[in-house]
């Protein structure tokens, strides 16, 4: 009943489908399939997904969980059919919560929970104080930028640099200022890696809305913590060496 409300008024994402249906899609992607070091976003974010599926449904006897239907598109993958993926449980300290807690329950103690089984759904339980220092948006961007690390073993540190310079940067700037960037070209791997992390922002929302908000959704919205056009921007300074100076602007 409380993910219907929440679905209603557009406050969580996907739960109530997973949880009524069994079901999940995902029925458009950008990117390259000439590009085969970048495997396709949905599986990049499935392990992620798996953890959040287990958060959401409660296993039966003998300690099986219920599959939950995926209609993900990607390259090779002619969605005749659903594929059926088994949820995995995460490694939160203590044991996972079950939902009734997550959802309902108030105190320090669950707000502790909330996060620590939001952060081990992407593997990362074990970094809470690191990311707790860090204001909201940053470190959901953080989370989802170290799994990308752990996950995608083609991206280099000038990728990684080009996201943690796009990240402190955006914050400076004014609409204005990003309406007006120019770049006298566009690389077709940077929009591919934009495309993935945008992609991941939706796997960050719905393990939010599944481990009872241990972040405010605004704080995880695609425009809080990315740009396209500044993140070609660093991209392409990052990849061409320049110094850490210039691309922080200084800052």
């Amino acid at each position: 009943q409380l993910a219907k409300e929440q679905h209603i008024q557009s406050e969580n994402y996907s739960v109530f489908n997973i949880l009524s249906n069994g079901v999940i899609e995902c029925s458009n992607s950008l990117e390259d399939d000439c590009d085969t070091e970048i495997p396709g976003q949905s599986l990049i974010y499935r392990p992620a997904r798996q953890h959040i599926y287990s958060v959401l449904l409660e296993s039966g006897k003998g300690g099986a969980y219920p599959l939950v239907k995926e209609w993900f598109v990607y390259c090779g993958n002619p969605l005749k059919q659903p594929e059926l993926i088994q949820p995995v449980q995460p490694s939160v300290p203590g044991g996972t919560p079950n939902l009734k807690t997550l959802w309902l329950a108030k105190g320090p103690d669950v707000e502790k929970q909330r996060y620590s089984t939001f952060l081990a759904c992407f593997h990362l339980q074990d970094e809470m104080e690191e990311f707790q220092a860090l204001e909201a948006p940053v470190a959901g961007f953080c989370c989802l930028l170290t799994y990308l690390m752990m996950q995608v073993s083609s991206l280099s540190l000038e990728d990684l640099n080009a996201f943690v310079a796009l990240i402190l940067c955006l914050k400076g700037k004014s609409a204005t200022q990003l309406a007006g960037l120019q770049l006298a070209e566009v690389d077709s791997r940077a929009v591919h890696l934009g495309a993935v992390l945008v992609r991941g922002l939706t796997t960050l929302l719905m393990a939010n809305s599944a481990c009872g908000f241990p972040f405010r959704m605004d704080d995880l919205m695609p425009w809080t913590v990315f740009d396209g056009k500044l993140f070609q921007e660093k991209y392409q300074q990052s990849h061409r060496g320049c110094s850490v100076e210039e691309l922080l602007e200084g800052n």
